[in-house]
């Protein structure tokens, strides 16, 4: 699937979901450091190095429950086409498209909503 695809969740939208207790995985792709300094609250940390091996993130994306919605994200929507990249390919592992959202204005939109955090 091509990255320009893949489909969007507002914060709005997510924070709404995880509200009504919708089945969601949040997926951080930052650096450790920063997801460790502070992330959305319930994310787990997957980081897309794109010069790096992707064997990790190969092994890992798998485990992701496949009847979860995912939410990739990472500082923000423009600055790093990591998650974007992330849940392309993720869809390419037999994940359902409609279930496969990235994040609009990533981390820094939802930290701007006073949205909760970890």
């Amino acid at each position: 699937m091509e990255v320009s695809d893949v489909g969007h969740i507002t914060c709005e939208e997510l924070r709404q979901l995880m509200d009504e207790g919708g089945k969601v995985v949040v997926i951080d792709t930052r650096q450790s450091t920063a997801f460790d300094a502070e992330h959305v609250s319930g994310a787990i940390n997957m980081y897309y190095n794109h010069l790096g091996d992707s064997m990790e993130r190969m092994m890992m994306l798998p485990s992701l429950p496949s009847d979860a919605v995912l939410v990739f994200y990472n500082d923000c929507l423009d600055c790093d086409p990591g998650s974007a990249l992330m849940a392309s390919e993720s869809i390419d592992l037999g994940y359902d498209p409609s279930k496969v959202r990235v994040l609009s204005g990533g981390y820094l939109r939802w930290k701007e909503l006073k949205y909760p955090v970890e």
